[in-house]
């Protein structure tokens, strides 16, 4: 039996369709009206014309000549419905492509670098953050888009990061995207749906009142009292060490009223800070002709008074500096802000009051530095003058 040739549609209506001959001539077949149709036409055009004078003939239905299938038709028909009044279904298409295309052309690494940007007017301590972790994104990415980023991506990259960073990844990556979605970049967040990790109830490392004399005593004899100031306003105004004690001068000082006036640092909101009577104490001892945080060699300073209260520097290269700080305690991060702000709370009988002083939320200090000291622990920390800490150093 002779095999039966397949036929290539070539052309069609919405009820008939159109087929080459193996003798170069044009079939036009199909059913309207439950008639079957079969016609033959030398030319492909007489084949087209036949059809939609076919298709026109018809007397129960309404029919339009296009070269849309019947799918086709009905989404166009309900795009039409959708449209806002006045825009046409060629401006909607337009518009689609065009940010199709701009979503298609961001890579994650230029998004990254664009965000940077943005900001760059903050401390010095939040832009690295977010430079470190979105950078870390960006060479995980490998070259992807924006939105070639799923959740399945979102969530790998998280689980590639270490556990105790896992929430400042997951922050600096939402708002990466909320960013882009703002500029049109995206249209969804891979991250909305990941929680943070909540991690259980830890106490922020504080000194104890030996520890808080130690420093200052050493502060006052190292490099010549260079840090005294620094080390003074930190323990006892509880300003944060880095990013609010970094722009502190000495005019921000009102020795006369007891304040000192913070502009700039990490949450970029003024505040004024009063100063306990032993702060002034310390204050009035200092050599206010040396800056508060020095430009030079703060570091390699810090270190030093570190080590002489007898805590590790942090910047042993050498395995004698290494040996040498071997047995000494480590540092607590944010140590001199987390002990006054912990002795304030005790100290004042109002958390609203010593959050404002801090520049805390409410619920960070009830979070963290409710019951880290007794009622006799503070009283005795905000009688800490330097006639009382001279000489701590060997006591500790």
């Amino acid at each position: 039996m002779k095999p039966r040739s397949k036929k290539t549609q070539i052309y069609s209506t919405e009820n008939l369709f159109i087929f080459k001959t193996e003798y170069d001539t044009y079939s036009l077949e199909g059913v309207i009206n439950g008639k079957r149709i079969r016609a033959r036409s030398k030319t492909l055009e007489e084949a087209k014309a036949k059809a939609h004078g076919l298709e026109e003939g018809r007397e129960t239905e309404k029919i339009h000549r296009s070269i849309l299938s019947q799918k086709q038709l009905r989404d166009a028909e309900a795009a039409f419905i959708t449209l806002p009044e006045g825009v046409s279904l060629v401006e909607a298409v337009s518009f689609f492509n065009e940010n199709q295309t701009k979503q298609d052309a961001m890579r994650v690494e230029d998004a990254v670098w664009k965000i940077l940007e943005t900001k760059e007017g903050k401390s010095s301590k939040t832009y690295e953050d977010a430079k470190s972790r979105l950078l870390r994104f960006a060479k995980w990415s490998d070259g992807k888009t924006l939105a070639q980023i799923d959740r399945s991506n979102a969530s790998t990259f998280l689980q590639s990061v270490p556990q105790v960073s896992f929430n400042h990844y997951l922050r600096h990556c939402k708002g990466l995207y909320i960013w882009a979605m703002n500029e049109g970049l995206v249209t969804v967040n891979p991250y909305a749906h990941i929680k943070p990790f909540r991690a259980s109830h830890s106490d922020v490392g504080i000194l104890s009142n030996d520890e808080s004399k130690a420093l200052l005593d050493a502060a006052r004899t190292v490099n010549d009292g260079e840090l005294l100031a620094y080390v003074s306003i930190c323990l006892f105004a509880g300003l944060r060490p880095d990013s609010e004690m970094r722009a502190l001068t000495w005019d921000s000082i009102n020795l006369e009223d007891a304040e000192i006036r913070v502009t700039e640092g990490k949450t970029k909101t003024p505040r004024t800070v009063e100063l306990s009577s032993n702060l002034l104490e310390w204050l009035l001892v200092c050599d206010r002709k040396k800056a508060i945080y020095p430009a030079k060699g703060f570091r390699r300073k810090w270190a030093k008074v570190r080590l002489e209260a007898g805590f590790k520097g942090g910047v042993a290269h050498t395995e004698k500096q290494k040996k040498a700080e071997k047995e000494l305690k480590p540092w607590q991060h944010d140590g001199t802000r987390h002990t006054a702000v912990s002795n304030k709370v005790r100290n004042c009988g109002d958390i609203g009051k010593a959050a404002t002083w801090a520049g805390h939320a409410v619920s960070v200090c009830k979070r963290h530095y409710l019951g880290l000291v007794s009622s006799s622990e503070a009283t005795k920390y905000w009688n800490i003058s330097p006639l009382e800490a001279e000489g701590a150093r060997e006591a500790v």
